[in-house]
């Protein structure tokens, strides 16, 4: 069975905070989905590449760890994302959570998605260079 290349893993979630840090300034403002989608499809190219032996679980795993560290760091500075996000800040936040709380607690629910949508797109990169 193959494993997960952590280091590898690592490095390439310092992405997650290079995106954060776009967003909490306000550099990449109105399109951080699509940021966010090409950074997924790094992750999912890189290690279609750099992890032959098991990329589509090593692209789950990055893109879990990269959108972990991206939302968990806008939720430290999460008053600074709002001022320079405005319309991002939720009027309503299910359960009566505070906007940190519900920030932290959904976090791995997104991550969750966002790796699943790396690993689909390691797959086809894979199979392009035979080694999926």
């Amino acid at each position: 069975m193959s494993k997960i290349q952590w280091r590898l893993v690592l490095t390439i979630s310092l992405s997650g905070l290079v995106f954060a840090g776009l967003t909490i300034f306000a550099v990449i403002s109105g399109s951080e989905h699509w940021v966010g989608l090409l950074i997924l499809a790094g992750v999912a190219v890189s290690m279609a590449r750099l992890a032959p032996a098991a990329p589509r679980l090593n692209a789950f795993a990055a893109g879990f760890v990269t959108t972990l560290c991206a939302v968990w760091t806008q939720a430290i500075f999460l008053p600074l994302y709002f001022e320079n996000n405005p319309s991002y800040r939720l009027l309503e936040i299910p359960l009566g959570l505070s906007p940190l709380a519900w920030t932290v607690l959904s976090a791995p629910v997104g991550a969750l998605v966002a790796g699943m949508l790396a690993a689909l797109l390691a797959w086809p990169v894979a199979k392009v260079w035979g080694k999926g």
